[in-house]
This record gives structure tokens, sequence and C-alpha cells, in this order.
């Protein structure tokens, strides 16, 4: 039997998938030589033009992305009523399948995994590209534990029809965003929205909603809020908990503002996500950036060339070939002018050829940070020389940014780490300063990218470097009415820092007395934290008087009253005697500002009347 061969390229050879709308077949192209996957549409998506036309701008769109964590496009074609998008070939397994053997996954793996996704749909969105169908069964991890996002142009494409629930995406609404279910415009929340149902699966085994029906489901997705992670799984941490509550937001807006935000805050879970619930409303305001969903980030087609080695091979192929066919070419047969392929993709650049008669040969592959991979980034002859149709052009391939190994920083002191990170090509990211009981005071906690995994060259590494333990926490005692000194002692007592000390007019209080904390008493906080106050300049209050009258309860014979007042002067006994039991009280009292009095039966609190 005859291979097929589609486009005159990739030779079909077995089938190693179907999904809801596509078969899957593991493929050679014949002109890099090497295997790649071909996903062929069925019937029924083939037949639909405006799928097709939606389907074909789309996934064009996402063939320009290229990124560790996500399965990249290499091609999209037609062969008759055939249609098909060719695409890196990953061995390994779907998070799907993964989920189904072992869930719940250890909360370390789960993390990681996130991780490798939020940073491959953070590069889609940078580009301008929003997936719409994060969920398991487009996650797959190859056998070295590497996560590769799939199908971004097909989601992308079957995103864009009305949402209905048939057959097709019944997998897809367990994991869709309120929004995407409403038929709402959608921005990238709604995929930070999918891997928060994602992470929310992984953890606890089970989907964040279920029902007998897709309508019901996507329904609950719009309405109720989940069952906590932690009553399902309870070794997951408080903080992890609040970060699936953030990404399932109900309301976009509230959501994490980027993938890069929600992975940062994976790998550096200090504890500010603890206590976290659904339709928190803490004082940070989240702004979601304007995202367009068509790709914006095309790279320049025509660049120069910049390495040594590009240079020489230029003067060495062009002294030896450049003359002969300067010399040669017009004695035989059709002449053309090649064109300029440098910064196409070879897809595009071999059509180019095609159309003038031409032929590609690919002679090397090379690293460049300059070209993305796939790109040509040296032809030989050169733009606008004069040679023969059918003659075979020879260029160098791109592989795209080399790849290095992120290596490992933590325990290093942060002087060491950055060292090793400008030594090994790497730029230093954020340091995230934090509490830790384990590790002392300036080494590295933890990192991201973690150790091991690869990335491109120059990229940033982020860090979290421990600031010591964790100091004991005490009460902000109350310094309002006291004198500035009394204040300061109280403070040094405490193991508290003065901070700034501001001094205001006051009618309340006199000259030197506190008149104003920042931090209310009785709030809990830790050793070295710094007290700023605000003074009275004066004059204070002005003396007033009342006439205070109450009555005595029945129940003893003779009760001994104690009356102190408290005002900004501060506290003194002002009335002690004797009375019989259900006997009225009448005193006239001469207080300064604020005051209260605090009023004692045989010794013991009776009540405080405040003036």
């Amino acid at each position: 039997m005859e291979p097929i061969i589609l486009g005159n390229r990739y030779e079909l050879q077995d089938k190693i998938g179907e999904g809801g709308m596509s078969y899957v077949y593991r493929a050679r192209c014949q002109i890099l030589d090497r295997i790649v996957a071909v996903k062929i549409l069925k019937e029924e998506y083939s037949n639909d033009s405006a799928f097709v036309g939606r389907f074909k701008t789309e996934a064009l769109a996402a063939a320009r992305l290229s990124h560790p964590n996500i399965v990249n496009i290499y091609d999209v074609g037609q062969q008759d009523d055939v249609y098909y998008i060719v695409m890196e070939y990953v061995e390994g397994t779907t998070l799907e399948e993964l989920v189904a053997k072992e869930a719940p996954l250890p909360v370390g793996r789960a993390i990681d995994i996130a991780v490798m996704i939020c940073d491959g749909i953070q590069h889609a969105h940078e580009k301008g590209i929003i997936h719409r169908d994060i969920k398991p069964h487009n996650i797959l991890i190859t056998t070295s534990g590497i996560v590769k996002v799939a199908d971004f142009g097909i989601a992308q494409a079957i995103s864009k029809k009305t949402i209905t629930f048939g057959g097709n995406i019944v997998g897809s609404v367990y994991y869709i965003s309120p929004e995407q279910a409403k038929g709402e415009p959608l921005t990238i929340a709604t995929d930070i929205y999918s891997l928060g149902c994602v992470l929310y699966e992984m953890l606890t085994g089970k989907t964040p909603f279920d029902a007998e029906s897709p309508v019901t489901v996507a329904l609950k997705h719009i309405h109720d809020e989940v069952v906590p992670p932690r009553q399902i799984n309870e070794s997951i941490p408080m903080a992890l908990e609040g970060i699936i509550y953030r990404a399932m937001e109900k309301v976009p807006e509230k959501r994490f503002n980027s993938a890069e935000k929600m992975r940062n805050d994976l790998l550096n879970m200090d504890g500010a996500y603890a206590g976290y619930k659904p339709g928190y409303t803490g004082k940070e305001t989240i702004v979601m950036p304007p995202i367009s969903t068509e790709g914006t980030d095309e790279m320049a087609k025509k660049r120069k060339l910049r390495t040594t080695g590009i240079i020489a091979i230029i003067a060495l192929l062009g002294l030896f070939s450049g003359m002969l066919f300067m010399l040669g070419g017009s004695f035989f047969g059709e002449e053309v002018e090649v064109p300029d392929i440098i910064g196409l993709h070879i897809n595009e650049a071999n059509e180019d050829l095609k159309k003038l008669g031409l032929e590609m040969n690919v002679e090397d592959k090379k690293f460049s940070d300059e070209f993305e991979k796939d790109n040509i980034m040296f032809q030989e002859p050169g733009k606008g020389q004069k040679v023969k149709k059918g003659r075979k052009i020879n260029v160098i391939l791109s592989k795209g940014s080399e790849q290095v190994k992120v290596p490992n920083l933590v325990g290093k002191k942060l002087s060491e780490a950055e060292i090793t990170i400008r030594n090994e090509g790497f730029e230093i990211g954020t340091i995230d300063p934090i509490y830790d009981d384990k590790t002392k005071e300036g080494y590295i906690i933890s990192q991201g990218p973690r150790a091991g995994s690869k990335v491109d060259k120059n990229s940033k590494i982020d860090l979290m470097v421990s600031k010591g333990a964790t100091p004991d926490k005490v009460a902000m005692p109350g310094f309002i009415g006291l004198n500035l000194d009394e204040a300061q002692k109280q403070i040094r007592d405490n193991k508290l820092v003065l901070g700034d000390v501001k001094k205001r007019d006051s009618n309340e209080y006199y000259a030197n007395q506190v008149i104003e904390q920042d931090t209310k008493a009785g709030v809990m906080v830790e050793e070295g934290t710094t007290v700023n106050l605000v003074v009275s300049k004066g004059p204070g209050p002005v003396p007033e008087t009342k006439v205070v009258e109450f009555n005595l309860p029945q129940e003893n014979d003779y009760y001994k009253v104690v009356i102190i007042l408290h005002d900004a002067k501060g506290k003194k006994q002002i009335y002690n005697q004797l009375h019989s039991g259900g006997d009225t009280v009448n005193l006239l009292v001469q207080y300064f500002g604020n005051a209260s009095l605090e009023i004692q039966l045989n010794g013991k609190p009776y009540k405080v009347e405040p003036l």
C-alpha cells in the first residue's frame, strides 16, 4: 500500500490518537527528516467553510508561538478536502491520563505542572493569543517531565463558534469560565480560570463541578461556589487553596492579572493567600490589561546577519559559487532573480522559491537568538543574483534560541547566587525576601524557573531569599493619652521601634500627649515593627462640668462607692463615700477633654460612665 503523503512532505505513519474533532497521526517530515504529529480535521469540520476559515487564521497565528511549554505548530495545510495541522511530536502522556491514574497528585508535583502551564500560556498571552480551552486533555507531559500546552489554534477556532454542549465539547465544560459559558467577550482571565479548575482537579481528583448534563455544569460555573479543596484533600496548604480560589473567581477582574503572577505566587507561597475565600475584596485592585485576540507580535522578516560564523560562510560560498553563476548563468535555460528569504519561515520561503522554479536545500541548522525556530537565517545564492530555474538555494535554518539548564541556587548565599546567575548567562529577576524558620538569613529558599529545567539563554531567574526566622509577635499597646516619654518607654519595652513623630494642634489633649497611632491597640505585630505617632501641640482641652447621677443596687445594706475620673490629665479618684443600698448618688464632675468615670462598689468594678 502506497504511503499517504500530505503537502508533498508529510508521510503519515500510524494513527496515535483521536479527539472530538480530529485524528492524530505520527508522520515523518521528508524535508527536515524528523517525526511530527499531524492532526487531520474530521469530515464534519472540513465541510464547514466558516470553521475552516477560522481554523486556518487561528492556527497560523498560533504557529508563531515558540516556547518550551507549548506544543509548537509547524505548518497548516490543505490537500483536496483534507485540512491538517502539523505540530511538534511529544512522547509522553496527557495530564488527563495522569490524573485518572494518580490523582490526587502530590502538592509539589501539581505545583510544578501548574507553573509550567502558566509559563506556556503567559508566552501566548504576550503574543495576543488566548487558548480558550485549557483542560487536562490539552496538557501533554513528556517522558522527561516537561509540560506542554497543546491545541492553541484549534481551541481558538472552536471557541469562536456559538457555545453549544454537543458531544464534541462535553469535556471542556468542566473547565469553562463563567464568562465563556455566558457567551461574553473573553480575555486572558478565561485561561486563568480554566487553569484554576485543572489545578483543583490535580489536587482533589475531582472536577470543580459535576452534574448530569453539560448545561447544568456550565450553570454551576456561573452561580455556584466549589467544595473547598481542603475538605477533599487535607494535605493541600491553605495558601494553595487560596490561590485556587483566586484563579476561579467568578468575576474576571478579581482573578490573577496574568499567568505570570499566578506562577510566581505558586512558587512563592508565603501565607498571603491563607484564608482567601471566593469573592475576596482586599486592598489590591486588579486591572486586566487590554489584549487582542489576534496576534500582534510578528517578527520582522528581514534582518541583518550578526554572527562571525555566518559572515564567514557568506564569504566562502560567495567566493566559490558567486562568480560561477554570474559568469555562466545566462548561457543555457531561463534565468530568474533569487528572492530574499532570510527571516522567513521555512514553509513560506519554500513557497516563494517554488513560484520561481527554484528548490530549497537545507544545508545546516544552528542555534540563534536572532531568528525564531525554523526561520531562514542564511541563504546562498543571495537575493538579487541571477540563477537558472531548477537551481537549489542552500539555506541554514534556525534551531531557535539555545536552551540551557538552570543552575541549582537553593541553599546558596544571595551574593553567591547572583554571581552564578551572571556567570552562566542568565539575568537576575525578582528577589523576594521572606521570613523562613529553616533557612539562614540571606540564603536562597526557592527559585524560578526550578533547577534543572531548560530555558532560553539570558532568561531571568527569580529568587526567594530568607530574612531569617520569623520574629515573635506582640500585641500593640495603646499609646493614646500618654505623654511622649511614657509612649517611648512602652515601645522599647515591647521590642518595637519608634518611627515618625508628627505634631498637630489639639483641643482634646495637652501638649506632648499622644493623640494618634498608626496601628490600633491590640493588633498582633512582629517584634521590630515601626510605630508612628501623632503628638499634640496643645492648647489642650478647657474644663467642662457635668452632674452625674445614678442609683445604687439594693442587694447589700451598705456600699463603699469609689469614683475614678479618666480624662486628658490622666486619672484620679474624685469620690469615696459609704452609702446605703438603693441610695441615689449625685456628683458634680469637672473634667478635661474626652473623659469617663470608673465606678467601683465595695472594691469591685460596677460600671464605666462616659462624660
